[in-house]
């Protein structure tokens, strides 16, 4: 009988997991951290291991490079839980023998049984030898899938209706605690537990196959990741974006609890700057995202565009030639299928009269450059979320 060890800090994840896993045959042992993982490798090694990047203590990263210093742990098999949004974590196990990394946002019990099989082979005969590991490319986005009836059918549902007012409410003292001093909250300890509970958040979306709140709170979570790493990024812009993420996925999770349907967002962006290399920039992140990106350097091509194309989000410098991006958005509220459509300004001017111009102007939001890609994906997907709820996010 093949044996799997869950590696993962969220209790729900390994009670599910488990429950999947061993109805179909499976010996399941479970870890809560990396150290609890090794110590179990070490006394019996499993034929797999599904392991979380992010824990506390020792990190998957950790776990990997023990594993890959132990003969006896070589032959075995390798699933990664990652986040999408975070190319850099991806690029951290690539030296590893990984057999698969599967998008945390987008995994399911019923997902996970399927890739152990096809890694181990039928429990029924155990003739099956173990397929090939392979390394893991950038982690991409999945489609978004709506909110349907199934999301009522699946174990996590339930539990994830009862547990999500007290859920938020942690989430959001916690936010105000980053709020207060934000350069000083990765020294604190409170940027650390600040990700660690987004982390869950994402996890229990995911397993209630709520798509809209684990796509949500993956960005957020990346960006609080990104934030530790680089925390020169930590400033007014990245603030305010970081406590409209979390007042946003309030919102998702009242639309939950009042049993109100979610659609799947739209990803068609436009972006507008006649600098190329912020376009480029701009580009990249739309792409950690997984949204379809189209850009140019001039305002007038821009209006030329949007009559030839439908786009969903419109991302626009102030600074231009020929037309400043105030002009250019006036005259996109006054095209057909526009009215509502969001607007994010991506400027050097991050002040107070930018900001209050940019409403007045008919935008959503204003992001400041130098542009943190991570950022900048977290504001397109709120306000591609936000423009398919009756009332579209506005946080400028």
């Amino acid at each position: 009988m093949k044996r799997i060890l869950l590696v993962d800090d969220d209790q729900l994840v390994l009670q599910l997991y488990s429950k999947k896993l061993e109805q179909a045959g499976f010996t399941v042992q479970t870890a809560t951290d990396g150290l609890l993982a090794m110590k179990a490798m070490s006394a019996a090694p499993p034929d797999l291991i599904v392991l979380d990047l992010m824990m506390p203590k020792l990190s998957g990263d950790d776990v990997l490079k023990f594993m890959a210093s132990k003969p006896t742990l070589a032959n075995v098999c390798v699933i990664v839980l990652t986040n999408s949004f975070m190319t850099e974590q991806t690029r951290s196990v690539a030296p590893f023998k990984i057999s698969r990394a599967v998008n945390k946002g987008d995994s399911t019990p019923a997902r996970m049984l399927e890739i152990a099989t096809q890694l181990l082979g039928s429990q029924g005969d155990g003739a099956d030898s173990p397929a090939p590991a392979s390394t893991p490319g950038p982690a991409s986005l999945p489609p978004a899938v709506n909110q349907d009836a199934s999301s009522a059918n699946n174990e996590a549902y339930e539990p994830f209706l009862k547990s999500a007012r007290e859920m938020f409410a942690e989430l959001r003292a916690i936010a105000g605690e980053f709020a207060l001093d934000p350069s000083s909250a990765s020294r604190s300890g409170n940027l650390s537990e600040f990700y660690r509970q987004v982390h869950h958040l994402t996890g229990a979306a995911s397993l209630a196959r709520l798509s809209s709140i684990s796509l949500m709170s993956g960005a957020l979570e990346a960006l609080l990741f990104e934030l530790g790493l680089k925390p020169q990024f930590i400033n007014p812009s990245s603030a305010r974006t970081v406590a409209a993420s979390v007042e946003f996925l309030g919102v998702l999770i009242d639309d939950v609890r009042a049993r109100r349907p979610s659609e799947p967002p739209s990803r068609d962006v436009l972006v507008v700057d006649d600098d190329p290399l912020a376009n480029r920039i701009a580009m990249s992140a739309l792409t950690r995202a997984n949204l379809m990106g189209q850009s140019t350097e001039s305002p007038i091509a821009a209006l030329e565009l949007l009559t030839r194309k439908r786009f969903d989000l419109v991302l626009l410098d102030i600074e231009m030639p020929q037309m400043n991006g105030f002009e250019v958005c006036r005259k996109l509220r006054s095209m057909p299928g526009y009215e509502r459509t969001p607007v994010i300004y991506v400027t050097a001017h991050n002040d107070f009269e930018s900001r209050s111009r940019s409403i007045l102007a008919g935008g959503n939001d204003l992001i400041a450059k130098p542009i943190f890609p991570i950022e900048l994906a977290v504001k397109a997907v709120a306000h591609l979320i936000g423009s398919r709820r009756t009332a579209p996010v506005v946080t400028a």
